[in-house]
C-alpha cells in the first residue's frame, strides 16, 4: 500500500512539473524578421543553454552558460529590451 501511495505521488509529481521549453522571441521592423532564442541542452533543465540570434541566415550563438541557471534568460530578455529599443516590435512566442 506505502508503495502504491508513493507510485502515485511521484507520479503527480512528475506530471505537475511542466517541461522547460525553449523561448523564443520574434522581433519584426518593417519587412525585417530577428529570433531570439533560450535554447536548452537538456530538456527540463535550465543549463546548459545558450540565447541564439536569427537574422534569417542562419542562427549565431550569442551567450551561453554551463551551469549558471537565469543568465541565458536574463541576457535574451536584456538583449529583447535593446531591440525595442532601437525600434523593433517583439514578442514572445
Amino acid at each position: 500500500m506505502k508503495r502504491a501511495t508513493l507510485a502515485a505521488a511521484l507520479s503527480t509529481l512528475f506530471l505537475a512539473a511542466p517541461a522547460l521549453a525553449n523561448q523564443t522571441y520574434v522581433c519584426t521592423h518593417g519587412d525585417k524578421q530577428r529570433v531570439i532564442s533560450v535554447v536548452y541542452a537538456t530538456e527540463g533543465q535550465t543549463v546548459p543553454c545558450e540565447v541564439t540570434y536569427d537574422k534569417g541566415m542562419g542562427a549565431e550563438s550569442l551567450w551561453q552558460a554551463q551551469n549558471l541557471a537565469g543568465y541565458c534568460e536574463e541576457q535574451a530578455a536584456a538583449f529583447v529590451e535593446k531591440q525595442r529599443g532601437w525600434g523593433w516590435t517583439c514578442t514572445q512566442q
